[in-house]
């Protein structure tokens, strides 16, 4: 059960198809927008109302992501009359979906897996994306802080704010235990970590190499390693393919599907960095806003396949999602986090503190000379052997094989 963009759904189409692999039958229940994304890959979909996609490309949802805090009072309005109840029928749809289920595995998201497993008398297990939700002393919630280090005490601290995180839909959740499970009313934060007297198994789907430093979750938390989507028949387009060949290796640069606050500005100081610095550059504009006029130097498509592309790159320009992270990792390139927003600060620094990645860098402050340094950068020595060190440890890691023996092992325990 999942809910949120691609980054939000495509681990959990990974997980599923090596479920399926090990004889087990896997069912992903999230908004229609991934339906056939997830039946493409040959994992069977369920459909929840509450599809985040779907309402970004409304003029609302349009208005309130691009409004920031500027549109507080709409997005509230917002919430309580689409989105809160499109959330509450979700809940019937999460439900019929579980129906036969042995475990519920859930992103945090979905505030009520926990008292569906609870109904059935099965097993769920918590699968964040980001490690966000178990308490530890060696950094804060990064909902709190992707940067600053409160010492042990007030670092734990910050993550009471997972037991609040069902508080705004509380009402929903209780109308559903009340006229779908036939329970009575909650309150808020009950099943944060716990199913009655038990703890919540935890997977988070990163390597463990990028938290060598982290002994405080004390077995609660798994951390098996990435999960790599299987994408055997995708392939690069040819004139991607063509590009690429007839020149130098290309700096890729991707932001997915976050947009810039000032693209035209952006787009003006990446030419004339590549210009001063002789580089070409592959750029996939996604919903960044910029707008390209190809040529010798310059490749400008909507999209293509991370893993394909970023390993015919000489150096990666990204957001920091965990999941184009991810596929910067496994690419062996030199890579730069301009991060936006969420949880892309605290991968941005922290890749950055362990030498995977450059000094992240800010579109709000952003120069023409901080990427012609950067760029330089990126194909220093030291860049390139920490890019190949940490390309060859995630290499060896199995995160969706290590994931499903972990799931058998809480199954038959």
């Amino acid at each position: 059960m999942t809910l949120g963009t691609r980054g939000d759904v495509q681990p959990y189409v990974a997980l599923s198809q090596e479920l399926i692999k090990n004889g087990h039958s896997a069912v992903i229940c999230t908004g229609e927008s991934f339906k056939g994304f997830i039946e493409e890959h040959g994992v069977c979909f369920r459909k929840a109302e509450s599809d985040l996609m779907a309402l970004l490309m409304t003029k609302e949802g349009k208005e309130i992501m691009e409004g920031g805090l500027k549109n507080f009072r709409a997005a509230i309005k917002y919430s309580k009359e689409v989105i809160n109840p499109l959330f509450r029928k979700s809940l019937d749809d999460f439900w019929e979906s579980a129906q036969g289920a042995d475990i519920i595995i859930y992103h945090p998201k979905v505030l009520a897996a926990v008292d569906m497993a609870h109904a059935l008398g099965i097993i769920c297990i918590s699968m964040p994306l980001v490690p966000i939700t178990y308490p530890i002393t060696e950094f804060p919630n990064i909902a709190v802080s992707s940067t600053w280090n409160f010492g042990k005490i007030f670092n734990k601290l910050t993550y009471k704010i997972i037991e609040m995180a069902d508080i705004s839909n509380i009402k929903e959740i209780n109308d559903f235990r009340e006229k779908t499970l036939g329970l009575g009313k909650r309150k808020s934060g009950v099943f944060a970590y716990k199913n009655g007297d038990t703890y919540i198994p935890i997977i988070y789907p990163v390597s463990p190499a990028l938290f060598k430093d982290v002994k405080s979750w004390n077995d609660r938390v798994f951390l098996p390693g990435f999960f790599y989507l299987d994408t055997k028949e995708e392939m690069l387009d040819e004139e991607v393919e063509k590009f690429i060949e007839k020149g130098k290796k290309p700096i890729v640069v991707s932001f997915s599907s976050m947009p810039l606050k000032q693209p035209e500005i952006f787009k003006k100081k990446l030419i004339e960095a590549l210009y001063k610095t002789d580089n070409r550059a592959v750029i996939l504009v996604g919903t960044s806003g910029m707008d390209f006029k190809n040529d010798d130097n310059v490749l400008s498509i909507k999209k293509a396949p991370h893993n394909l592309l970023f390993k015919k790159a000489m150096g990666i320009i990204h957001h920091g999602g965990v999941g184009t992270m991810a596929e910067a990792l496994r690419s062996g390139v030199p890579q730069i986090i301009i991060p936006f927003s969420v949880d892309q600060p605290f991968w941005a620094n922290r890749l950055y503190k362990l030498g995977y990645a450059l000094k992240p860098l800010y579109e709000k402050t952003l120069a023409t000379s901080d990427l012609i340094s950067a760029f330089k950068e990126m194909q220093s020595e030291k860049y390139v052997k920490s890019a190949k060190e940490i390309k060859d440890i995630v290499l060896k890691e199995n995160g969706v094989k290590e994931a499903v023996a972990y799931i058998e092992h809480i199954y038959a325990r």
